[in-house]
């Protein structure tokens, strides 16, 4: 299994010798230096790797919500904007998110909060409504649409969270152990739908996760462990 995409592919998010460190008050700590990633257009990328290994740090780095020590990270071969409006614009019109938690904003109901990122991107007309409808449909949530997070299940309240994460037809997604907070039914069945909206809209996909189960759903595992990030051995349940 190769760790980065395949050469002649189109890269849609790459990672060059990046590094990550945190001061201390007694120095340093270094999550990880050197490490090179690709994502290949409409791949899915699943990464394991121990709790503690900065498999969070690298999602957030490749996101443009952290900024490397060392290094860059490149979409489409062109640097991420600099801090400020530029990269707030280019996460809310090429990214998607999905969190263990689902930060929905609790006073919004299920479509509103769907609708959050293009009401942001300054997209909110008559198609993204209606695509955001489509969404619930899809997702099994179409008689939930004017309920509240409160008004849902833990369940329903992730499954909205998957659908804003694709309302801007982003075109990448990152799902930071998008449903570690679920039981081994309902996130089997989530993870079945994540899979079939990214495969329907052609989006690449990042997704970090103790869950071999799910993370054998990817084109790629990649494991990463003492700072390292290479191919992940052959294994089957939790890491």
């Amino acid at each position: 299994m190769e760790l980065t995409a395949a050469a002649g592919e189109a890269r849609e998010l790459e990672a060059r010798g990046l590094a990550k460190a945190y001061r201390r008050r007694r120095g340093e700590v270094h999550v990880f230096s050197g490490l090179d990633f690709a994502l290949a257009r409409g791949e899915a990328v699943a990464i394991v790797g121990p709790s503690g290994a900065g498999k969070s740090t690298l999602l957030n780095l490749l996101g443009g919500l952290d900024w490397p020590t060392h290094g860059q990270v490149l979409h489409r071969g062109l640097p991420l904007p600099k801090r400020g409006d530029a990269l707030a614009a280019w996460r809310c019109r090429s990214l998607g998110f999905v969190f263990q938690f689902h930060f929905l904003l609790p006073d919004f109901t299920a479509i509103e909060n769907i609708l959050l990122p293009a009401r942001m991107a300054g997209r909110l007309d008559a198609a993204a409504r209606e695509r955001a409808r489509g969404l619930l449909e899809a997702l099994g949530l179409l008689p939930r649409a004017d309920h509240l997070p409160g008004e849902l299940s833990g369940g329903e309240q992730q499954r909205v969270a998957v659908a804003r994460a694709f309302i801007n037809r982003p075109a990448v997604v990152l799902a930071d152990e998008p449903f570690g907070n679920l039981d081994r039914n309902k996130g089997e069945e989530l993870s079945g739908l994540l899979f079939d909206l990214r495969r329907r809209d052609g989006t690449a996909l990042v997704i970090v996760t103790h869950d071999r189960s799910l993370a054998a759903k990817a084109d790629r595992v990649l494991l990463l462990s003492e700072g390292q990030l290479g191919p992940a051995p052959a294994e089957k349940g939790a890491l």
